[in-house]
Formats: structure tokens, C-alpha cells, sequence
């Protein structure tokens, strides 16, 4: 089932994004072999630290945090949102199907899964550990058309929230 949707607000902040999203991170990814922080970064520049989150026509939000579309082998529920891809370089807004979960945990599992089942991300998987390299994986296996994606990630990822969150991070696993 596909609903119309928006982009709007789930969290309170870069710090919000955080508190809620790293303990789930730590958990979903334990056996996993992903960096939490690099996932983290991911989650916030393809959301802007949860400001644009997708959400259904009834409001309530699809929890993907990862922008992961609703291909034709998806058979959840998913909703319809207005996006910008790059095409050749250019960036033009178009309307795309993403998945749509019940909590950010599931989200994670189903990016997880995702990433592990499919084979143009087995190097980003080998090196998940290094999130720059990570991030440039992720790229050259097309994971988004944003020519710069690497790049945002790692500006993300040397940003003062993902300190804050270096330091949260350190908490959680104690």
C-alpha cells in the first residue's frame, strides 16, 4: 500500500537525532560489523538530523531514516514522496516510492539487510569500519545519484553533533 506523503520534522534537533537514534544503532548493528557513527552520519545527512523524515498523508512517520525506496521487490507499505536525483550530474525532483516501517529499529534491520543481500555493497561492507572509505563505497555501488555523497557523509561525520555523539557513543558502550 502506497501513500502520499511529506518530509517533515521527527526529531528535536541534531542532539534529539542522537539520544534516540544511536542506542538503536548500537543494538541493530552489534553482530552486524557496521561503524554505528558512519551509519549515524548516513541517517542524518539523508534526513538532516531528522528535520525531513518521511512521513504518510495521515502524519505519522515512515522511520527511514536511510531514504531506502520502495522498489518492486518490496511488498510493505511505502509512501510517496517528491526527491531530488541526479541525473547526469544535474539535479532534477521527481516522485519516488520509499519504504515505510513501524519503528527505527526495523528501519535499521531492513538497511542492514539490505546492504548485506545485495552484492554492489559487499566492498562498503568489507570496509564498513572506515567510514570514509565506507562512504566512498557506498557511492561508487550507486546507493544514492548525488554525485557528492561521499563527501556529505564525511562532512557529517567531522560535524560538533557526531562529536557530541563520539562521546554519547563511548557512554553506551560502557
Amino acid at each position: 500500500v502506497t501513500s502520499k506523503g511529506s518530509k517533515d520534522n521527527a526529531f528535536d534537533g541534531p542532539s534529539d537525532f542522537i539520544d534516540k537514534v544511536l542506542p538503536v544503532l548500537k543494538t541493530a548493528l552489534a553482530a552486524s560489523g557496521l561503524n554505528p557513527l558512519a551509519v549515524l552520519a548516513q541517517g542524518a545527512l539523508e534526513t538532516g538530523w531528522g528535520a525531513h523524515v518521511i512521513h504518510t498523508a495521515a502524519g505519522d512517520s515512515s522511520h527511514n531514516l536511510f531514504n531506502i525506496k520502495a522498489t518492486s521487490n518490496w511488498d510493505g507499505p511505502s509512501v510517496e514522496v517528491s526527491t531530488v536525483e541526479f541525473h547526469g550530474g544535474v539535479p532534477v525532483r521527481q516522485n519516488d516510492r520509499f519504504r515505510a516501517y513501524e519503528s527505527v529499529e526495523s528501519a535499521v534491520r531492513d538497511y542492514v539487510s539490505m546492504l548485506k543481500s545485495d552484492s554492489r555493497y559487499s566492498r562498503a561492507i568489507d570496509v564498513a569500519q572506515d567510514p570514509a572509505r565506507f562512504a566512498d563505497e557506498l557511492q561508487k555501488a550507486g546507493y544514492a545519484t548525488d554525485p557528492h555523497y561521499a563527501a556529505k557523509i564525511l562532512r557529517v561525520l567531522t560535524s560538533g553533533p557526531i562529536h557530541a555523539a563520539i562521546a554519547k557513543f563511548a557512554e553506551y558502550s560502557e
